[in-house]
C-alpha cells in the first residue's frame, strides 16, 4: 500500500522531459521566470495562476498521480514526462507557501506559510483519491509553493517511466552538474501513460 501523502517525505513537480536541459542548467524557475519551455498546464489554470499572482511560484504537489498529472499526461501522451522531487524538509526550510486546494477551488488563494498550510490540507480527503469527489479532486490538488528558484543540486530524485529515460536523465544529469551529485534517477510506475 502506498504511503498516505500526509506521512511523505517528498513534494513533485511534473515536467516535459524536453525541459530538463534547462532546469539542470539554469533551476526549477516560476512560468514568469522561465524564457523558453514546454508548458504542460491548461490555458484556463495558467491564466488563473496570472490573475492570482502565482506565476512567480514555482508549484509542487503532495503525491505523484495527482488529477493535474494525469491530465496533462492524458492530453499530451506523445510526451515523455518526469517527476523532480524535494524533500519536504527541504520546502519547510525555505519557506516555501501552501495552498490547502487547488487554486481554481480558492476564492482568495491566500498563500499559508509551511506549517500552518499543511495543518489546513484535509489529508483525510486527500487520502481517499476519489476524483469523481469534486471536494476531494480539489484537494488532491493542494500546493507546496516556492518563492525561490531551486538549483538542479537541491532535488532529491527524478523520477522517470522506463530505463531508457532513466539512462537519458543520468547522462544529461551527470554532463550538466558533474557525475559528484547527488540526485538520484528511479524507474517509477507513477507514470500513466
Amino acid at each position: 500500500m502506498a504511503t498516505p501523502p500526509k506521512d511523505g517525505k517528498l513534494i513533485y513537480h511534473l515536467t516535459s522531459l524536453d525541459n530538463l536541459e534547462s532546469i539542470f542548467m539554469n533551476g526549477l524557475l516560476s512560468r514568469e521566470d522561465v524564457k523558453d519551455f514546454i508548458d504542460v498546464a491548461d490555458k484556463e489554470i495558467i491564466e488563473h495562476r496570472k490573475e492570482k499572482k502565482l506565476n512567480n511560484l514555482v508549484p509542487f504537489h503532495f503525491f505523484a498521480g495527482n488529477p493535474f498529472d494525469g491530465k496533462v499526461q492524458l492530453k499530451h501522451p506523445d510526451k515523455k514526462y518526469v517527476f523532480i522531487t524535494l524533500e519536504r524538509i527541504y520546502a519547510k526550510k525555505n519557506g516555501f507557501k501552501i495552498l490547502p486546494k487547488h487554486p481554481l477551488a480558492l476564492d482568495d488563494c491566500l498563500l499559508m506559510d509551511y506549517d500552518p498550510g499543511l495543518e489546513k490540507i484535509d489529508w483525510e480527503k486527500m487520502r481517499e483519491r476519489d476524483y469523481s469527489d469534486r471536494e476531494c479532486k480539489e484537494t488532491c490538488m493542494a500546493e507546496c509553493l516556492s518563492e525561490i528558484k531551486i538549483d538542479a543540486k537541491n532535488f532529491y530524485a527524478i523520477y522517470v517511466k522506463d530505463e531508457e529515460t532513466k539512462e537519458l536523465v543520468t547522462k544529461l544529469r551527470d554532463k550538466i552538474i558533474g557525475k559528484n551529485n547527488s540526485i538520484r534517477v528511479y524507474v517509477s510506475n507513477m507514470f500513466l501513460i
